[in-house]
């Protein structure tokens, strides 16, 4: 059944009530639909979805950006359409750039360790400067809404979509780390919202292929799940996003995910706890939903639940957009959609909008300002000093840390490629062998895949003597598929007789619980440039306040 209308639309300002009064249906659908769009310059696809079908925001994936200034340009660009057309109302454009691995603005820009590396600083300050200089450098150019942080608690190490994008395992720690962000974000004049609600950590499935389900009775639900939810809502986040996964504790139908029911998204989410912001679909087209429902279908049921923005963010085939606008506008005409839900809806994207300025004036960026707003020393700085507070010493038996400066290490660490759907960046090398010799030592790097074989590591190794030091990093080994990581760790270990042997868990630090005694184990929850210039100083012995913390590493 659609869901009641929460707010009166008489709760928005006069001037929201006047721009939805204004709208015809198709402006009305257009205001809730935000889409992906491939190029880094506005090509004909995007400019039919703004001129035509007046969509209401553009959401930026690594495919669109080149460095801060050609996204600056695009999304003046961009506005210029919206500004033209039939509609007139700018265009609302987000972005994922939670940090560590989930950045969409690399180059040129500052990249903060990710959620679980703040968790391992647990410093609120830290995680309020992230957001802040974030939300600074992405409104300089153009962009309104960050889709972070992300609220899930990673009490499943299993979890291969979550993980290092988590702020830990604690309900109170993430929801107060949580809050933190959301204030940076907001204070720096961006959108934040809350992620996955009601809660994507205990899951051991990934969304973007399947539907996961968390099990749990509401008991818990209350006790873990939705803490940082209920903070963040309190603390006044203005949108949260919507998890393609199963509550049956909160709605019993069978296969029916959180996106698509009244029961989580109305009942739950906007009358029991109260939330009155902007309300975001997971993308529409990820396997949970596609596999099992119709995506035009699922857009319309996802709106009739209480979602106010239908995300089509990665299509294959830019044309889905066109065609999920269509069917809401079938449905918003013949009553499917109720009137008041579709008003109620883009009141609050109009509100949103209001919320950032605009609605204020010409909602362009000064390009020529972005070289001095973006990738500044004190941004930088910031960043480097999370990923400084984040290292983690999770064992030492032998004292082999620090190195000291100088020293011939052999580095071996993996060829990196994307592991979940939310990854936007293709294979690369971690970038540890160059940071390492930045402080001074000397350096051979070799590389290997993933899923390395026994074999493989046994001939990638065979010469470990010559070296002062053998620095093994790894990368999702606890998963059985890249079980040879662990492998290739034990051969240093043993081929090295006690001598100095590093392994580095380059993203989740369970890597490091299958590990022997003997070797220092150290955690950097990511490969960004920070975290690996903060790690060569720990080894190199210029700083020495790194975390020693081991029980969640390891377990």
């Amino acid at each position: 059944e659609p869901a009641t209308a929460g707010p009166a639309i008489g709760k928005f300002s006069p001037r929201v009530r006047e721009w939805v009064a204004s709208m015809t249906i198709e402006q009305k659908v257009g205001q809730i639909l935000h889409v992906g769009f491939p190029g880094v310059e506005p090509g004909p696809e995007v400019e039919e979805l703004i001129r035509r079908y007046h969509v209401g925001g553009v959401i930026l994936f690594a495919r669109n950006v080149v460095d801060p200034v050609q996204v600056a340009r695009l999304t003046n660009a961009l506005q210029e359409m919206a500004l033209s057309s039939g509609a007139r109302v700018p265009l609302l454009v987000s972005v994922d750039q939670e940090g560590g691995l989930v950045a969409r603005l690399t180059r040129g820009a500052t990249v903060f360790p990710g959620n679980m590396a703040l968790g391992a600083a647990d410093s609120e300050t830290l995680a309020y400067r992230a957001g802040l200089w974030t939300a600074r450098e992405l409104r300089a150019v153009g962009i309104h809404q960050n889709y972070a942080p992300a609220l899930d608690v990673n009490n499943n190490p299993a979890n291969p979509v979550i993980g290092v994008r988590s702020f830990g395992e604690s309900p109170h720690r993430v929801a107060a780390l949580g809050v933190a962000m959301i204030r940076g974000l907001q204070d720096g004049g961006v959108l934040a919202t809350a992620k996955h609600f009601p809660g994507h950590g205990d899951t051991a499935v990934d969304s973007h292929i399947d539907l996961p389900t968390v099990p749990h009775p509401m008991e818990r639900l209350r006790e873990v799940e939705l803490v940082p939810f209920e903070a963040a809502i309190q603390a006044g986040v203005a949108s949260i996003m919507t998890a393609h996964v199963t509550f049956p504790a909160v709605d019993p139908t069978p296969g029916l995910p959180a996106t698509l029911s009244p029961r989580v998204l109305t009942d739950l989410l906007r009358e029991t706890m109260g939330f009155e912001g902007l309300l975001v679909t997971d993308a529409i087209e990820m396997g949970a939903i596609a596999k099992r429902f119709g995506i035009e279908d699922a857009a319309v049921r996802a709106v009739q639940a209480g979602a106010d923005v239908v995300l089509v963010g990665w299509p294959q085939d830019w044309t889905l957009a066109i065609r999920v606008a269509r069917r809401l506008v079938e449905a918003a005409r013949s009553g499917e959609i109720p009137a008041t839900r579709l008003d109620e809806a883009v009141s609050r994207v109009m509100a949103a909008k209001e919320r950032v300025g605009l609605l204020d004036g010409d909602p362009r960026v000064d390009v020529a300002a972005v070289p001095q707003r973006v990738g500044s020393p004190e941004a930088r700085s910031a960043a480097l000093e999370a990923a400084r507070r984040s290292v983690t010493r999770v064992a030492d038996p032998n004292g082999f840390v620090p190195l000291g400066e100088g020293r011939r290490l052999l580095v071996v660490v993996p060829r990196i490629q994307d592991l979940t759907g939310v990854e936007d960046r293709g294979a690369h090398t971690t970038g540890l062998g160059a940071a390492l010799a930045k402080v001074g030592f000397q350096v051979e790097e070799r590389t290997y895949p993933l899923a390395i074989q026994a074999t493989e590591a046994e001939r990638l190794l065979q010469d470990v003597d010559g070296w002062d030091a053998v620095v093994v990093g790894t990368y999702r080994a606890w998963d059985q598929r890249y079980a040879g990581q662990i492998h290739l760790a034990r051969v240093a270990w043993q081929r090295r007789l006690g001598r100095p042997t590093i392994v580095v868990a380059l993203r989740e630090p369970y890597d490091l619980g299958q590990i022997p005694d003997g070797p220092a184990l150290l955690a950097t929850y990511g490969t960004t440039a920070v975290s690996l210039q903060a790690l060569a100083e720990v080894l190199a012995g210029r700083r020495s306040e790194e975390r020693r913390v081991g029980k969640e590493c390891r377990s």
